[in-house]
């Protein structure tokens, strides 16, 4: 089963495939255990395989070509693995978010982190004793394991912090729709937890369940009200039951078995609870003591259920007169020659491909001059309210001129991602958006810009490049992705407004 992607581009042109049937004898030692002796042999099994490295580490062409082109899994860390294992169907690019109701887009450079996305581990890495330091260690191959690591809303996950899950009757210290928590005083279990949708209560508790059978063997003993070094069952009983409640009330989804499948095709190991949930039941739950018949167990693998769409129309091509598929203050302020860029102080990162235009009580604004635009142009991004933000306004000037100011409310705490597309008139020598309000409260949150114009010569205009950025882009069926030597590089959606 072991098999190595190399990963070219953020997502390439989606095409059909079908998820990886379980391999042939993998689980056979299993056949004839029970409790104990289950679970530690079902660890064996699945502690074994390959991690990437935790963040953002990528060789590149230009510094160890060898290695790069091979797919050397230590070519690439946890950041790229996301667009491929948490892709989210029909979104065109977007990814899964357990976290919140928020629509979510990975950043179009691999490796590069955007606007209020986090990677989450999903067990709390603080549960278990780990030493980063050394990477051989067992707790830092847990660390960088990919089955425990989601996208995840910013907010969230800073609330979420290493509290447990539980049934939440009263969401009184965190609610934006989607992720809920209790406080102490509030929760039935005398602490702080916290309850997902419900069509992602399995999901997690699955991970549970994964996390504590594949590292029984590392040190649990750092929150003793939440887990315990006794290699068997390692959760308290609380914690226990409410895994299994919300194992039982949310089966393994067609979701939950191609992240599963995408995974394994990475760390070549897999998840026995998403393959055969009933094991759950025979180390945790209402099996505990009878004997495991592997040939009797049903399988929750569908090896149709990861179908992708396919995008075929024609392209239509387009010049890039401005091209910031990472957008921060220093690749705009690096735009140099006909066009120049400029953003003011008012603008700073949030995460390593995206800006947040505000800061302190400076309006955050960014222009760009010397544009002279022959025909009507296209003005592409995404943008959201920064994710302490009640709302945002950006306004967009041709010319000084005011051509459109965006207005968002935030409801719930949701904070979606929305993909603008604003016509800017013949004639425009000066482009300028500037996010009013200054303040936390009211502040925008840009990622990836673009200034298109229709492509008329087959040899186009030459733009002057800056840092490692493509040329030119794109346009198929809606969506706007660079192209780099004739690889799809990155996409930028659907439907532009």
């Amino acid at each position: 089963m072991k098999r190595h992607f190399l990963f070219l581009a953020v997502l390439m042109a989606i095409m059909p495939v079908l998820a990886e049937d379980i391999p042939e004898n993998y689980y056979d030692a299993i056949d004839g255990q029970q409790d104990a002796a289950l679970k530690t042999a079902l660890s064996l099994i699945i502690r074994n395989g390959d991690r990437y490295e935790y963040g953002t580490t990528t060789y590149h062409s230009s510094n160890n070509p060898p290695e790069w082109q091979k797919g050397d899994l230590k070519a690439y860390g946890t950041w790229q693995a996301l667009p491929f294992t948490d892709h989210k169907p029909g979104t065109q690019g977007g990814v899964w978010d357990m976290y919140s109701n928020c629509v979510r887009y990975y950043p179009n450079k691999l490796g590069e982190s955007g606007c209020s996305l986090n990677i989450e581990h999903c067990l709390p890495k603080s549960w278990w004793g780990w030493n980063k330091d050394d990477t051989r260690d067992s707790s830092w191959v847990a660390y960088k394991d990919l089955y425990n690591l989601n996208p995840s809303d910013q907010r969230a996950n800073s609330q979420k912090s290493n509290y447990a899950p539980g049934h939440v009757s009263t969401a009184d210290k965190f609610d934006n729709g989607s992720f809920r928590m209790s406080s102490a005083k509030k929760s039935e279990y005398g602490y702080i937890c916290f309850e997902p949708e419900e069509e992602y209560r399995g999901d997690f508790a699955r991970t549970y369940f994964y996390m504590a059978t594949a590292y029984e063997h590392i040190g649990w003993n750092a929150y003793p009200q939440y887990v315990s070094d006794d290699n068997y069952l390692m959760f308290s009983d609380a914690i226990i039951q409410v895994l299994l409640d919300w194992h039982r009330a949310d089966p393994v989804s067609d979701k939950e078995i191609c992240r599963a499948d995408q995974i394994s095709n990475i760390q070549c190991n897999r998840n026995p609870y998403i393959d055969y949930p009933e094991l759950v039941e025979y180390i945790w739950g209402n099996k505990k003591g009878e004997t495991v018949n592997l040939a009797s167990l049903t399988k929750a693998f569908k090896p149709d259920c990861c179908q992708e769409e396919t995008n075929t129309p024609e392209p239509q091509i387009y010049d890039t007169l401005i091209n910031l598929p990472i957008i921060t203050a220093t690749y705009i302020n690096a735009i140099k020659g006909d066009i120049t860029g400029n953003a003011n102080s008012g603008i700073q990162s949030n995460g390593s491909a995206s800006i947040t235009m505000g800061k302190s009580n400076t309006d955050g604004e960014i222009s760009f001059s010397g544009i002279a635009l022959k025909d009507t142009a296209v003005l592409a991004f995404r943008a959201s309210p920064y994710n302490s933000a009640s709302s945002m306004q950006l306004d967009i000037y041709a010319n000084e001129q005011l051509i459109r100011s965006i207005e968002v409310e935030v409801q719930q705490e949701t904070r979606n991602e929305i993909r603008y597309r604003i016509p800017i008139p013949q004639d425009t020598h000066s482009i300028k958006l500037v996010s009013v309000g200054g303040s936390t409260s009211k502040r925008a949150c840009i990622q990836e810009l673009y200034l298109l114009v229709p492509k008329k010569d087959p040899t186009g205009l030459i733009v002057p490049e800056y840092g490692p950025m493509p040329a030119y882009k794109e346009i198929r069926n809606g969506q706007v992705r660079i192209i780099r030597n004739k690889s799809i590089f990155t996409i930028l959606g659907q439907t532009i407004r």
